[in-house]
């Protein structure tokens, strides 16, 4: 057998590659512009070497990332200059499209990060990574280092010669673990991640801050390039196993897992949790990583299960090749195996805790079908590798699969911590005056026709200093034709997520002070976002205020219907007996409140219900008798599927049972569900 020879690894400029001298060596060879990487070759030393062959193996490896950053540069003429090899002149019009590119992503000025590294006993390894970290030009950041269940104290005592660097011990062993504890212990909104065993360049915190100018995107991942490939199990790994998700940037938005979800939504192709991002509001939205999963647990998984969620909730996830770090791969075939069984282990269990948390069968397709056929199709091509003394994993593999199925079985349906924090400021004050901020939130699927009395309804409010945010949750109608009409209303597109998705999102894109959700089929009264204001500006300590509504049928005719009484401070107890709002449009919120409170994605009906009930059982809120707001009767109102809505109401007052604290809490439970059933009924 051959013996392993090392790959040079060879960092070139695309205006440098005619000065490439490559020697009797193999080499790995990534081409840049300027800071950003276009792709890379494998040169072996057992190829015939020319220039013409090595610049044809360069233009094939970049031409599709040089065809995505042209569009963003007016110069059509750059494939001729690829194909005659000008690279020099090449680089130049890139450079300026890159630049461009890089202005369309980043409008908006991100604030100051939070980087967390969760080491266990590599306390060499971690001390380099915190070198290069605090190397970076942009210094406006905190770096938090967790040390999780260490066998002694080298970590702390590193930490401890970099006095910029926060020490956070964590006793119980598991990277998911140690990730949370390092989510809580930050302080800025926007979450990093890296592992000890990363290089950092100089230019990466800057990049990150500004990767999150989409207000939809939760999640950022980047490129990972190998710091060194001079072992075989680094070879390996970096062939067949790679972090590294290509040099295309690439939204994956709520289409791409909608596409993608009966056949199990492959969000590895993320990224890699070595190079990785998060607003602080994902947390809060989708829940805290999975401490089932990853170093410690289940082996691995517990970055991709977690941009599962954050797509699953209709959020993007987003990957910047300009995005860089350097991994140092394990060097022995010894590690490589057990890393790939960990994979496999975490890979299997991830998929299965997938599906427990929101049923999507492809995952278990993916489980019970697709990676059996997977292996099946590698079996023959395994085995003359193992006959011929070759390195193969694939019983590794499989032993992992099955390790992952075993775990799970161990562990299905464990309670996880699924809330970041509690904003403390909750419990202050509001503050109304002539400068705040009010925003209604407006979600609409295919109901055009009614849009622009909605629209039209909140731009003639008593209040003025209103904002309208309309979230086109992927209308096939001319929803957006609607929304063009007018030039001063935020106009959101998302992809089909339903109705409370749409809700949060509009949030994220809202900048009032109080919110109020109208859908697209109803409208307000004028004096609606005026009134509630009020009762703001006299019961300071609210969470939400709500009113009364008017019904109205198909032709505009009133329909009788029974207001309720007036309500103030805990209103927990009137909301287990039933939900006496009954309109979401006639309630303003704090929009402090979200995303540690926010609709839950799951729910098909009665998501404000849901809502409501669980503000109320920690915060106060009142509810008057002014008419707000007026509800539409239709045919494809929710409402009128009486199984439905009861088979809801019922699933989402009983959620509450785990919390209530005392006999009176308990009473109006049982009045609850009774009341529920004779109302449907």
């Amino acid at each position: 057998m051959r013996k392993f020879s090392p790959y040079i690894i060879t960092h070139i400029s695309l205006d440098d590659v005619d000065k490439l001298d490559l020697k009797n060596n193999n080499y790995y060879i990534v081409i840049w512009c300027n800071n950003t990487p276009l792709g890379h070759i494998w040169f072996d030393a057992q190829k015939p070497f020319s220039k013409q062959i090595l610049f044809t193996e360069i233009k094939n490896a970049i031409h599709k990332t040089v065809a995505f950053y042209m569009r963003y540069n007016a110069i059509i003429e750059w494939e001729k200059f690829l194909a005659e090899e000008n690279f020099s002149v090449l680089n130049e019009m890139l450079a300026e499209a890159i630049k461009n590119f890089k202005t369309s992503v980043t409008k908006e000025k991100i604030e100051t990060i939070s980087v967390v590294i969760c080491t266990r006993n590599r306390a060499a390894a971690l001390e380099k990574c915190i070198q290069s970290l605090l190397n970076n030009e942009d210094k406006k950041y905190e770096l938090i280092v967790v040390d999780n269940a260490p066998d002694n104290d080298d970590t702390k005592k590193i930490v401890e010669q970099f006095p910029d660097v926060r020490y956070v011990f964590e006793e119980r062993k598991g990277l998911d673990i140690a990730r949370n504890t390092g989510a809580k212990a930050a302080s800025h909104n926007i979450i990093a991640y890296t592992d000890d065993d990363v290089q950092i360049p100089a230019n990466w915190i800057a990049n990150i801050k500004s990767c999150f100018a989409n207000p939809l995107t939760m999640a950022v991942t980047g490129l990972v390039i190998p710091a060194e490939l001079n072992t075989e199990a680094q070879y390996i790994f970096e062939k067949d196993w790679s972090f590294n998700k290509g040099y295309l940037p690439t939204v994956f938005n709520h289409r791409y897992f909608l596409d993608a979800k009966d056949e199990g939504v492959p969000a590895w192709d993320v990224g890699a949790g070595a190079n990785m991002a998060f607003r602080r509001e994902a947390f809060n939205l989708a829940g805290l990583f999975d401490e089932r999963l990853d170093v410690g647990a289940a082996g691995c998984s517990g970055d991709s299960e977690m941009w599962y969620r954050i797509l699953a909730e209709g959020w993007n996830c987003v990957y910047f090749p300009h995005l860089y770090v350097f991994h140092e791969h394990r060097k022995s075939l010894e590690d490589l195996r057990k890393q790939l069984f960990s994979y496999m282990k975490g890979h299997v269990c991830a998929l299965l805790i997938q599906h427990e948390r929101y049923g999507h069968k492809g995952n278990l397709k993916r489980v019970q079908k697709t990676l059996p056929a997977y292996y099946k199709s590698r079996f023959k091509k395994e085995i003359k590798k193992i006959i011929t003394g070759k390195f193969s994993s694939i019983v590794t593999e499989i032993k992992g699969c099955i390790a992952g199925k075993k775990y799970y079985k161990q562990h299905q349906n464990t309670e996880q911590n699924n809330r970041l924090d509690f904003p403390q400021d909750l419990y202050n004050d509001v503050v109304v005056d002539e400068h705040t901020l009010v925003s209604i939130v407006i979600p609409c699927y295919n109901q055009a026709h009614f849009l622009k009395e909605a629209i039209e309804s909140v731009l003639s409010q008593t209040y003025k200093n209103v904002e309208v945010v309309v979230v086109d949750d992927g209308s096939t109608d001319n929803t957006q034709f609607v929304c063009n009409s007018y030039n001063n209303i935020k106009y959101v597109r998302a992809e089909r997520v339903g109705l409370s998705a749409a809700r949060n999102i509009g949030v994220q894109f809202s900048k009032g002070d109080f919110i109020i959700f109208l859908d697209a089929d109803d409208y307000l009264y004028p004096g609606a976002v005026e009134i509630n204001l009020y009762f703001f500006s006299m019961y300071k300590k609210n969470a939400f205020v709500s009113g009364i509504f008017d019904k109205i049928d198909e032709k505009g005719c009133y329909i009788h219907s029974i207001a309720a009484e007036s309500k103030s401070s805990f209103i927990y107890l009137s909301l287990l007996q039933g939900n006496y709002i009954g309109m979401e449009a006639t309630v303003m919120y704090r929009r402090k409140l979200f995303f540690s409170f926010h609709f839950d994605t799951q729910l098909k009906s009665c998501e404000d219900y849901d809502l409501n009930l669980r503000i109320s059982r920690h915060l106060p809120a009142l509810h008057h008798k002014n008419k707000l707001a007026v509800y539409r009767m239709h045919e494809n109102n929710m409402s009128k599927n009486k199984n439905q809505m009861l088979t809801a109401a019922l699933f989402v007052l009983k959620k509450q049972k785990e919390f209530l604290l005392n006999n009176e809490e308990k009473v109006a439970y049982e009045q609850g569900i009774q009341n529920w059933i004779n109302y449907y009924s």
